[in-house]
């Protein structure tokens, strides 16, 4: 006869229950930590980074067709004045109605998803604001030509930000698509 109790392989399968239990609840945890941080990334991605970089590449590609037009009328061919002055008040009329209502866009999207933008993106904001905020004074003619200079509302001061954009937008992409 046994002088094992009955209860004894019952008592010693316990530590291993709880052991075993111990190890799926922590990388259940786990599991989930990386799904909350991935459903983060989709959304930084969907809702922020790329509505940003579309709406900029759409400004990009306008810009860059504005500067091939008038890159194509010729110097010293004065026949080609009108068509060139044509050209420059289409293009001036295009910037107010259509890029720089872009650029509010922009701004407005960069202010109400300013929770989805990391560290490194927020640090552009003020400096996006007074890009836009520039031109916005700027058309509506309150200051001085040399004041508005001095401002300097230059697209080359905004570049940085769009380049961050661009890859910020393919690292989220890339830490997606790699799980």
């Amino acid at each position: 006869m046994s002088t094992e109790a009955w209860y004894t392989p019952l008592l010693n399968s316990i530590p291993s229950g709880l052991i075993g239990a111990a190890v799926v609840y922590y990388f259940g945890l786990r599991q989930r930590a990386k799904e909350r941080r991935f459903s983060f990334l989709e959304r930084q991605l969907a809702e922020f980074y790329a509505p940003l970089a579309g709406v900029y590449k759409q400004i990009r590609t306008k810009s860059e067709l504005r500067a091939k037009i008038q890159g194509l009328f010729p110097d010293d061919d004065l026949s080609q004045i009108k068509a060139f002055e044509a050209t420059i008040d289409y293009h001036n009329r295009q910037f107010e109605e259509e890029i720089l209502p872009k650029y509010r866009e922009m701004l407005a999207l960069f202010t109400e998803r300013y929770h989805l933008a990391d560290a490194a993106t927020r640090a552009f904001y003020p400096l996006f604001l007074e890009f836009v905020e520039g031109w916005n004074i700027g058309l509506a003619r309150v200051l001085s030509a040399d004041v508005l200079r001095q401002l300097d509302v230059s697209e080359e001061k905004v570049k940085p930000f769009y380049q961050h954009l661009e890859k910020k937008m393919q690292q989220l992409q890339d830490e997606i698509a790699s799980g």
